[in-house]
């Protein structure tokens, strides 16, 4: 087989590109430190990588899901212990109203300030968190209590609020005004209870503790339910956290290269490249007219 001068040029170019297409190859991969750059690099890694970023992002919206609920949960522990902080003033409040010592004008006073506490009370059924009514179920725009006689109908929604936080997985976040305060037609309601006693002192009569007392009791047990799923919840918080964290490790052997391996396999191929192109131009230059010379 005759090797002509043409079949040398094209055999030293083919090979210098191959070269020069390894060597940019690396650096590319050095420069952004990714293994894949192109689904043709390795057709099955660039499949699991895409598998493993979309575990990744549900993950991630599980995340902020889990966050949601817990700011929800947060904030009910907290209206729920200031109820019951009032509840207990209330309570002493009326031991003390029952005292056939105290004049009339300290049940009037003490009248007054179980008032101002109902309003209170009022006003913590209507917590906002991030402008969201908390206890007025999905009619989240809407206060459940938008004037002090509200509690007489059912002006509230009891649906639930619940949120996705793992694969199957789901969190009622939010309790209901009915939970917390009472039915209106529940004699026991909260609102309710507190005008008796109200009326109560004002006419000289003795206040009922039981149904504040009943009240108390149906608060704490709500209170405890609001606790064990605060609990779950970040459990599940915790999962997701480790989850993250080994989808990301997962992804991270996938595409991302060996650093010092590939510096020192640039410097090999920036090597190679460089000896083609030693070679190819000795190749090269040589010609027919150069020997005619």
């Amino acid at each position: 087989m005759r090797i002509t001068q043409q079949m040398l040029h094209q055999s030293s170019i083919r090979h210098m590109n191959q070269n020069l297409s390894r060597l940019d190859k690396i650096y590319n991969q050095v420069s952004t430190g990714k293994l894949l750059q192109r689904p043709s690099d390795d057709p099955f890694a660039v499949s699991k990588s895409m598998n493993l970023k979309s575990a990744i992002a549900a993950n991630e919206q599980y995340e902020r899901n889990a966050n949601s609920a817990a700011t929800i949960l947060d904030s009910t522990d907290q209206t729920i212990n200031q109820t019951v902080n009032v509840l207990h003033r209330v309570r002493e409040l009326s031991v003390k109203g029952n005292n056939e010592t105290i004049s009339e004008h300290d049940r009037t006073v003490i009248s007054k300030e179980i008032e101002e506490l109902t309003e209170q009370l009022r006003q913590y059924a209507n917590t906002k968190v991030t402008g969201k009514y908390l206890f007025n179920g999905q009619n989240i725009d809407q206060p459940p209590y938008p004037n002090k006689d509200s509690f007489l109908t059912s002006t509230f929604d009891k649906g639930a609020v619940t949120f996705a936080v793992s694969d199957g997985v789901s969190i009622k976040a939010n309790i209901t005004a009915d939970q917390l305060f009472g039915s209106p037609d529940d004699d026991a309601n909260l609102f309710k209870t507190m005008g008796d006693i109200v009326t109560a002192l004002q006419s000289g009569e003795q206040v009922s503790i039981d149904q504040l007392d009943e009240n108390m009791d149906r608060i704490l047990t709500t209170w405890a339910e609001v606790g064990a799923t605060a609990e779950r919840l970040e459990s599940i918080q915790n999962r997701l956290l480790d989850s993250s964290i080994e989808l990301q490790s997962m992804l991270s052997k996938n595409e991302d290269i060996d650093m010092a391996e590939a510096v020192t396999k640039l410097k090999s191929e920036e090597s190679i490249y460089q000896a083609s192109l030693s070679a190819t131009s000795k190749i090269i230059l040589p010609s027919l007219m150069d020997f005619l010379r």
